[in-house]
């Protein structure tokens, strides 16, 4: 069992996050978030929907990454309520159900221009 460290107080969380505030700096999304970004973002302009996201992951990995189509869904969900992605309905291809088109908003793209910018200072850093 895990003793709490009882040397220092625990550290809340920032004011505007406890408060349900938005916070006007960038951050970086979770890691998955941040690839589905990136994947959406090297896609057609006019978006690219859930199986071509899932079989990037499994291409640019050498199969060794991949996302179940559940999470993935979920997750585009959630980056839509954040404001990250918007989708549209396409047409039904061979008679099958209409496929939702995924494509970055300004937030998105925002998103992945400080992403980045700022994995390429880290690339550069040195202490």
């Amino acid at each position: 069992m895990f003793k709490q460290r009882t040397d220092r107080p625990a550290r809340a969380a920032p004011k505007a996050l406890r408060e349900g505030k938005k916070n006007d700096q960038q951050t970086i999304p979770p890691q998955t978030e941040l690839l589905i970004l990136w994947t959406i973002n090297k896609s057609d302009p006019k978006g690219v929907y859930g199986l071509d996201i899932q079989r990037a992951f499994r291409e640019c990995s050498g199969g060794n990454e991949s996302i179940s189509l559940g999470s993935l869904y979920s997750l585009l969900k959630r980056m839509r309520k954040k404001g990250y992605v918007k989708s549209c309905e396409g047409d039904a291809i061979g008679g099958g159900a209409k496929r939702q088109y995924y494509f970055l908003t300004e937030t998105g793209e925002s998103v992945v221009r400080y992403a980045d910018g700022f994995f390429a200072r880290l690339r550069n850093w040195s202490s």
